[in-house]
C-alpha cells in the first residue's frame, strides 16, 4: 500500500491541520500513559522545522456534548513539555475571531483545538462541518492511527477537502509494519488474541487464518470456543450467538491446516472481585466457577509455540489483567514475546491491555513494533479499508 508521505509537500509558511489521536487514559486528572501523545512529536517537530503553523485536531473519550473530564487541556500541558514550546489552546472553534487569532500567530507555531467531539457534527459526517474546519488550514496531515478506522469528519471528509494531504510519520510507520503482516509474514506465524468478546475479534481471526500457522486464543474469547466444543464453562463469560461462528472458524482452520490453541487449564474464582487464584483443568470447571486467567500449563504450551515462531502478533489479555491475582498469564505472554524478539522473530503488539502489560514489565523496547491502535490495528489486519488511511492513498 502506498500512501502520501510528508516529504511530498512543501510546508513552508502553510497552516497544517494535523489530526491526531490523543485519546489517552486519565485517572484523577493525571495522564497514566502518554504514548499516543509522544508518538506524534516527531511529525510536529518536522512541520515546525519546515516553518509551518501546526493546528492540532484531536479528541479524548466519548463526550456527550461539552464535558470537562474530556477536555484536551490536560493533553495540551503534556504536549508542551514534549515540544518545549507553548501551544495556543482554542476553547471554542466556533467563537468569533478564532481564525483571525490563529492567523496572527507567527510561523512556526502550534495551536490545539478543544476536543473535536464536543461538536456533534464531528461524528455525523456533516459536510458543512468539514467545510468549516477546512478554512483553518492549507494542508491536511493525519497522524492519528488509533482513529483511522473511524468515519468521523476530521478523519475522512476533511482530508478530501485538501489537494495537499499526507500521512504523518506515525501512520506511515503503522502502515509499513502492518502491511508486512498482511503481505509477507515469515512462518511459523503465531497470532495471539485475547480479550472478552468473540464478536469483536471474529473478523481478525477470519483474515489471520489466511496467514498464520498457529492462532492462540485466550481471555474471555476462549470460553465461547470451548462452549462450541461442548465443554462446561461454569459462569465464565461467553457469547451464545457466536458459537456457530466458532465452529465455522474451527472448520476453516482444519481446511487450511492452521493450529488453534486453546487453554488446557484456567485460574478460576466464584467472583470477578476475588483475589484468590485457584487453578483447574478445563474439564474440571465447576458450576459456579468463573474463568479469569489461563493456567500455568496453558502458559507453558503457549510460550513453547511463541518460542519457535518467526512472526508473532498479539492483541488482547489472557485474563482479567486489571486484577493482579489474574494477571500472570498476560504477563507471561508478554515476556515470551520479548524473548522471541531476541531470537530474531518479528513481533508486534497492540491494544490497551497488551501495551499495559508490556509497560508493566518494562518490555516496550523488546518488541519489534508496538501499534498505537487497538481497533484500527485489528481492522487493518482484518483486511478492512480504514477511512482515514484510504483518504491518504496515493492516486494510481
Amino acid at each position: 500500500m502506498k500512501i502520501r508521505e510528508l516529504g511530498s509537500i512543501d510546508f513552508k509558511n502553510k497552516r497544517v491541520l494535523l489530526r491526531t489521536d490523543y485519546n489517552v487514559p486519565v485517572e484523577n486528572n493525571v495522564i497514566t500513559d502518554d504514548r499516543r501523545i509522544k508518538s506524534t512529536v516527531k511529525t510536529i517537530n518536522y512541520l515546525l522545522e519546515k516553518n509551518a503553523k501546526v493546528i492540532i485536531i484531536s479528541h479524548l473519550g466519548r463526550p456527550k456534548g461539552r464535558e470537562e473530564k474530556c477536555s484536551l487541556k490536560i493533553v495540551k500541558k503534556n504536549l508542551e513539555k514534549h515540544l518545549n514550546r507553548e501551544i495556543l489552546f482554542i476553547d471554542d472553534i466556533k467563537a468569533n475571531g478564532v481564525k483571525e487569532q490563529i492567523d496572527k500567530l507567527p510561523f512556526p507555531s502550534v495551536v490545539m483545538f478543544e476536543n473535536i467531539r464536543f461538536y456533534k457534527e464531528e461524528q455525523k459526517q456533516d459536510p458543512a462541518f468539514a467545510e468549516f474546519l477546512s478554512k483553518f488550514g492549507d494542508v491536511y496531515v493525519n497522524d492519528g492511527f488509533g482513529v483511522a478506522h473511524r468515519g468521523d469528519v476530521s478523519v475522512q471528509m476533511l482530508a478530501y477537502k485538501f489537494k495537499e494531504r499526507a500521512a504523518g510519520f506515525l501512520i506511515a510507520e503503522e502502515v509499513k509494519h502492518l502491511s508486512y503482516l498482511n503481505e509477507n509474514p515469515k512462518n511459523p506465524y503465531v497470532f495471539i488474541v485475547g480479550g472478552s468478546k468473540v464478536s469483536t475479534k471474529i473478523q481478525i481471526i477470519d483474515n489471520i487464518l489466511e496467514h498464520a500457522s498457529t492462532v492462540i486464543i485466550g481471555g474471555g474469547l476462549a470460553f465461547t470456543f470451548l462452549k462450541a466444543q461442548g465443554f462446561e464453562i461454569g459462569k465464565s463469560l461467553f457469547e451464545e450467538d457466536m458459537i456457530s461462528e466458532c465452529k465455522r472458524i474451527y472448520s476453516i482452520a482444519r481446511e487450511k491446516n492452521v493450529n488453534i490453541l486453546l487453554p488446557l487449564d484456567f485460574a478460576v474464582a466464584e467472583s470477578v472481585d476475588s483475589n484468590k487464584r485457584r487453578e483447574v483443568k478445563r474439564d474440571e470447571i465447576k458450576e459456579n466457577d468463573i474463568g479469569l486467567d489461563i493456567g500455568e500449563l496453558s502458559a507453558e504450551i503457549f510460550k513453547a509455540a511463541i518460542e519457535s515462531a518467526k512472526t508473532v502478533v498479539w492483541n488482547g489479555p489472557m485474563g482479567l489483567f486489571e486484577n493482579s491475582a489474574f494477571a500472570c498469564g498476560t504477563l507471561e505472554i508478554a515476556k515470551a514475546i520479548a524473548d522471541a524478539t531476541k531470537n530474531k522473530a518479528f513481533t508486534v503488539a497492540g491494544g490497551g491491555d497488551s501495551c499495559s502489560a508490556i509497560d508493566q514489565m518494562n518490555l516496550k523496547d523488546s518488541f519489534s513494533y508496538i501499534s498505537t491502535g487497538g481497533g484500527a490495528m485489528l481492522e487493518f489486519l482484518s483486511g478492512l479499508k480504514l477511512p482515514g488511511i484510504e483518504a491518504l492513498k496515493e492516486e494510481e
